[in-house]
């Protein structure tokens, strides 16, 4: 199961980055304050907490992929 990444959008609260697997909607990685956000899901607009975080894109990137590739939906 592929995870890829896209920018979303941009807003006051910072930037969105849609995470995909397999083309389906995962969740959202909200930049903001130099520490990246990953949500499973909606769960930013609930005020839910993170389910991963990390200061560097590319480490947090790394961790999603670990995490959900291969993991049944």
């Amino acid at each position: 199961m592929a995870i890829t990444f896209t920018v979303d959008s941009t807003t006051g609260e910072g930037t969105f980055i849609r995470v995909l697997r397999d083309g389906r909607p995962l969740g959202k990685i909200l930049d903001a304050v130099g520490l990246y956000r990953f949500y499973e899901g909606d769960r930013e607009r609930l005020g839910g907490s993170a389910e991963l975080q990390d200061a560097d894109l590319g480490r947090l990137k790394t961790a999603i992929q670990s995490r959900y590739e291969g993991r049944g939906r």
